[in-house]
């Protein structure tokens, strides 16, 4: 019983750190990337799954930051969703507001467009929820596979945002 409660005891010694750490790393809400094919030569059944890949590397990359902290996505979802619907896609503004009502300091957003199957353009933006500003707005021509080169864009933009955070500061949230 005594070893239990030693090694019980060691755990939450050694969990503190990580916990403090963890809390105080600012928060990010990064809204899932969207699809913008309106000026593509050719449209097909793929095109999506290159914006969720892109999406997927985004988070992934965000979530092993030891900067940042990311925002439950399941979470941003359910609230992009609220707040769409009304028809109206989720703007700065709205992208803001979400980013605010879940404890985030920073709101990450963008959009993958499709012009050739050789060629598309990663858009993404980095919010400071409290004050409105862009802090980061960054675009990528992402030329060759697609499937390989949007991910590969999502995780520089990432790269950035992490920097961009970490220059800027953590800072607290105004509700």
């Amino acid at each position: 019983m005594r070893a239990r409660s030693i090694l019980y005891l060691t755990g939450v010694l050694a969990g503190a750190p990580l916990a403090a750490q963890s809390a105080a790393r600012p928060g990010i809400a990064v809204l899932n990337l969207r699809f913008d094919g309106e000026h593509a030569n050719v449209l097909e059944a793929g095109d999506t799954a290159v914006v969720r890949a892109a999406t997927s590397r985004l988070l992934a990359a965000l979530r092993a930051s030891d900067h940042v902290r990311l925002v439950d996505s399941g979470s941003v979802a359910v609230a992009v969703a609220a707040a769409e619907a009304d028809g109206n896609p989720c703007d700065n503004a709205c992208a803001r507001a979400i980013a605010r009502q879940l404890g985030a300091r920073w709101v990450a957003k963008g959009t993958v467009s499709k012009t050739s199957n050789l060629v598309w353009i990663l858009s993404a933006q980095l919010l400071d929820a409290a004050t409105g500003r862009v802090v980061l707005a960054d675009g990528y021509e992402l030329k060759g596979d697609a499937a390989r080169m949007a991910p590969a864009g999502a995780h520089v933009f990432a790269q950035r945002v992490e920097r961009a955070i970490r220059e800027h500061g953590a800072g607290p949230v105004d509700p």
